[in-house]
């Protein structure tokens, strides 16, 4: 191979990885589900497509966003950077449930916005649900069904039959962040451990459920399964 055709060669393989890089960076990513704070909504070992285009532009490695065109709204599922002092540091993905300026409460995992409680009934039926620590074996855990209703999103939520599910004394919001809640309320580490989280700092927004692993392989009816907001 002579030496135009090699330069050819590798400026087109570079063009290729810089539009990879892009189109991760700045429009999509898949993110893994490792634990069930989302459930039932999303299911741990769900690969989640997020858009990150959809909120605002942020630059690789850095803390927050450098351009912001929108807001995240109530009921949005976003994927926000770990809060400070995560010792993880692994993304995370939770419901917004208030917005700068809201008073939000939860009792019992009953969520109270500005003072009026969010429209909630409890489903009757069975409710069971695969669980999994990180590095242990899958087991079902019994649950209580809640279908809420938070402005025009309607989703189910979880909580532990016979145990308290996760109380949260009235606080505002400050202007410029969100307040997320997990819809698994008693199972989930989020505003209730680490605060507001400014709105620079959400990645983009669930989209699709792109595939997912359960613990019998493949879960073929969340093949492509869109997220419920």
């Amino acid at each position: 191979m002579d030496r135009q055709k090699l330069m050819k060669e590798i400026r087109g393989w570079a063009l290729t990885i810089l539009a990879v890089l892009a189109f991760r960076t700045f429009l999509y990513e898949a993110v893994y589900i490792p634990s069930g704070s989302m459930i039932p909504t999303l299911q741990i070992g769900d690969y989640v497509v997020v858009e990150k285009w959809a909120y605002g532009a942020r630059l690789p490695f850095t803390p927050s966003a450098q351009l912001m065109w929108s807001t995240p709204r109530r009921g949005d599922i976003v994927v926000l950077l770990a809060p400070p002092g995560n010792a993880r540091g692994d993304d995370l993905i939770k419901r917004v449930v208030a917005v700068g300026g809201d008073t939000v409460e939860i009792q019992d995992g009953a969520l109270i916005l500005n003072g009026k409680p969010v429209p909630r009934r409890r489903l009757g039926g069975a409710c069971n649900y695969q669980d999994r620590s990180e590095s242990g074996d899958w087991h079902e855990e019994p649950c209580v069904a809640y279908e809420e209703r938070l402005d025009a999103h309607v989703y189910r939520t979880y909580c532990t039959p016979f145990l308290p599910c996760g109380d949260v004394p009235p606080a505002v919001v400050p202007a410029g962040t969100v307040w997320l809640a997990g819809d698994h309320r008693d199972h989930s580490a989020d505003s209730r451990v680490f605060g507001p989280v400014p709105v620079g700092r959400i990645k983009g927004r669930a989209w699709v459920a792109l595939v997912s692993w359960g613990p019998d392989g493949p879960r073929w009816n969340r093949l492509f399964h869109g997220v419920k907001h």
